[in-house]
């Protein structure tokens, strides 16, 4: 699924850890190793995960050619909240805090519906894949948070 969207690396986390993937084997995770961008979506997704301070150790260091590694993250502790909105983050981690407005929901459904020219030349479109639509209950709404929070979602689920 996920190479099916442009990945060209998975790491199944229930069977491996991100570190142990970029170890390769070996006892020190080389820089070239390391990710330019980690964008977490997982930590303080419902069941506790704190995946940020593994995610730091594995952005590259900045070399005279290259600038550090970037966390960008949708949630976290509530230390790394009040630190974001008061004293600030260290330069290469950051939250994403949504401001929703109409102009930016119309340019995704355009994208949506259109789509957009790609690289290549050709028609791409916004991908949204659905797991499972549910009908609107208090059973769903629960079900539905059960899958988040054992971060065995693949697509969205639509209550």
């Amino acid at each position: 699924f996920i190479t099916g969207l442009g990945a060209t690396h998975v790491v199944d986390y229930a069977k491996e850890t991100i570190t142990s993937f970029c170890l390769e084997g070996g006892k020190e995770i080389k820089n070239d190793s390391k990710f330019d961008v980690i964008y977490d979506a997982a930590s303080y997704s419902g069941a506790g995960e704190d995946y940020r301070d593994s995610a730091v150790e594995l952005l590259k260091l900045p070399t005279e050619a290259t600038q550090h590694g970037q966390y960008v993250g949708i949630n976290g502790s509530p230390g790394f909240w009040m630190r974001g909105l008061t004293i600030g983050l260290p330069k290469n981690q950051h939250l994403v805090i949504g401001k929703p407005n109409t102009e930016d929901l119309d340019h995704l459904t355009k994208l949506f519906d259109d789509g957009w020219e790609g690289k290549d030349g050709n028609n791409e479109k916004l991908k949204v894949e659905i797991q499972e639509i549910l009908p609107l209950t208090e059973e769903n709404m629960t079900k539905g948070f059960d899958l988040v929070k054992k971060s065995s979602c693949k697509r969205k689920n639509c209550v």
